[in-house]
C-alpha cells in the first residue's frame, strides 16, 4: 500500500470561491497556491466593469495566463497590443510589462492562473493595503492604465 498522500483535487462550482469585492472589479479566488501541490498555481476569476484597465505592470516572481471568458480585452504585453474577444488566450510572461483594458460598453470576465501560484493572494487586500501587498508579491506598477 502506498503510504505517500496524493495531491487533492479542487473543484469548485460556477459562482464558487472565496469572492472578493474590489474598487473595480469582483475577485473570485477559484485556487489558492496553498490548495496545490508545492503552490504551483493559484487561479481567479475576474468580472471587469467596461473600460476598467490596470495600471501598466510587472509581475516578478509568477507568468500569468488569461483566459477570456466574457466580453472584450484589450491586452498589452512588451511590445504585442491585441484585441482578445471571449475565448481568448493571453500568456503574460513573468518580468514583461503588461495590462489589459476591457473594451466597449459591457463587462467582461476573465480567468487568471499564476505560476507559481501566491499572487491571486494580492487580489483579497482592501484598497488601503493594495500597494503594500502588490510590493510583498513582487508586483510593480510601472506605468498608467490604458487610456489615461
Amino acid at each position: 500500500m502506498n503510504t505517500t498522500s496524493q495531491p487533492r483535487p479542487v473543484l469548485r462550482d460556477a459562482g464558487a470561491g472565496n469572492l472578493v469585492r474590489q474598487t473595480h472589479a469582483t475577485v473570485t479566488i477559484k485556487l489558492e497556491a496553498s490548495q496545490a501541490e508545492e503552490g504551483r498555481i493559484g487561479a481567479a476569476e475576474f468580472t471587469f466593469p467596461p473600460h476598467f484597465g490596470p495600471p501598466l505592470h510587472i509581475h516578478h516572481a509568477e507568468d500569468e495566463i488569461l483566459q477570456v471568458l466574457e466580453g472584450t480585452l484589450r491586452v498589452v504585453c512588451g511590445d504585442v497590443d491585441a484585441t482578445l474577444d471571449a475565448g481568448g488566450f493571453a500568456y503574460l510572461p513573468r518580468g514583461v510589462p503588461h495590462t489589459f483594458q476591457v473594451q466597449g460598453d459591457r463587462p467582461a470576465r476573465a480567468l487568471a492562473l499564476f505560476t507559481p501560484g501566491g499572487a491571486e493572494g494580492l487580489f483579497t487586500a482592501p484598497p488601503e493595503e493594495f500597494d503594500a501587498r502588490a510590493e510583498r508579491y513582487q508586483v510593480e506598477f510601472v506605468g498608467p492604465p490604458l487610456g489615461a
